[in-house]
Formats: structure tokens, sequence, C-alpha cells
């Protein structure tokens, strides 16, 4: 007498389609399409509303446009999403909000000119670096403030402060003339009547006793 063959192990059945969500009160149920792989589509009305949703195998919702009277609304869920346009991709809207975990990245082949009409404020939990073959800074017709709980290093090849642009002037007679021909009128009053060193040169002329 021989055995019995062991009967074969069970198999796990096949994926079902995600059940349709319960149509609200006076919507028409939703028409179900599934698909080979386990995803199926959803289409369904809602008064005035038309909805195309796309679920996966599991039940979650990766793809969902609405269609209502303020235009569609489009959602997508999913481990990555990619959008590339050939020539110009443009965002328009009255909000916009960016909201990264970790790291975000920015990278712009030509230039980049940002317009703000409001006020920017930028946080930094750490540190803050720019880095440019030029840098200027300037506010009109407010001031700067710099405030540091720590030192306050400036190293330049000439740090100058309310200064002629160069080369200086090497007497007082070339200062006003360059004062004259850009518009200034004004002269320090300590050279009032030709008095005092020249720019660069110190005055070591013990004061005359009355």
């Amino acid at each position: 007498m021989t055995d019995a063959p062991d009967p074969p192990p069970p198999q796990d059945p096949p994926p079902q389609a995600a059940a349709p969500l319960a149509a609200a009160p006076g919507a028409t149920p939703a028409r179900v399409v599934p698909l080979a792989s386990g995803r199926a589509i959803e289409i369904a009305e809602d008064g005035a509303e038309e909805r195309i949703q796309i679920r996966a195998a599991s039940g979650q919702l990766l793809v969902s446009i609405r269609l209502t009277d303020e235009g569609p609304v489009l959602s997508l869920s999913g481990a990555s999403l990619e959008i590339a346009a050939a020539k110009t991709l443009s965002l328009s809207c009255e909000t916009l909000r960016i909201q990264a975990a970790q790291d975000a990245a920015v990278e712009v082949g030509g230039s980049l000119h940002e317009r703000v009409r409001g006020s920017v404020v930028r946080e930094a939990g750490r540190s803050a670096r720019t880095t440019a073959r030029e840098v200027k800074v300037e506010a009109s017709p407010g001031g700067v403030e710099i405030r540091a709980n720590d030192d306050v290093d400036i190293v330049g090849e000439r740090v100058r402060l309310n200064s002629e642009d160069p080369p200086m002037p090497l007497s007082w007679e070339e200062f006003r003339a360059r004062q004259a021909l850009a518009g200034g009128t004004a002269s320090p009053p300590a050279l009032a009547g030709g008095q005092g060193a020249a720019p660069g040169e110190t005055d070591d002329r013990a004061p005359s006793a009355d």
C-alpha cells in the first residue's frame, strides 16, 4: 500500500482591486476598473464634481483628479515625483509653500533674480555663507545694522570708511577739486583758510603762542 501524495501548498489569492470608498449621500456610486497589476481606477460623480482616482493594490491613493466648478484639482502621492519641461515651467498661485524634511538644493545655470515686495526673513539653525566674485549691500533710504555676540572680522586689501575712491588725493587742493567735480561744496572746518596737513601727512607744527 503506497502513501497518499501530500496535498499541494496553499497559494496566495490573486490581488484584488481596492474597494471603492463609500459614496456620499446623494452621490453616484464609484465605478471601479481593475487593472492587471492590482491597481484600480475609480470614477465617481458627486453633484457638480467628478473624481478620477487611481489606487494601489493596498488601497493607497496614488493619483486623484477632481473636476470642480473652480477648476481641476490634481493630487499626487508617491515615493518619487518628477516633472520635466523642455523649455518653460511656470508656477502661479496666491500662496506657495515648499517644505522639505531634509535637504533642498536649487541649481541655476544662468542668473537668478529675486523680487520681493514685502519683507524677507532668512533663518539658519547653524551657519550661513555667501560666496561671490563681488558682493554689494545697499540700503535705501534706511540703514544697515550688523550685530554679533562675538568678534567681527573685516579683512581686505584696504578697509575704507567714508573715504575717496583710489587713488587717494595727495593734497587738500586736489581733494577740494575732486569734491567740486562731484558736486560737493563742503570742506573740513579744520582746513578753512588752507590750514592743516595734506591727506596722508601729519601736522607736526606746534601751535603758535599768542
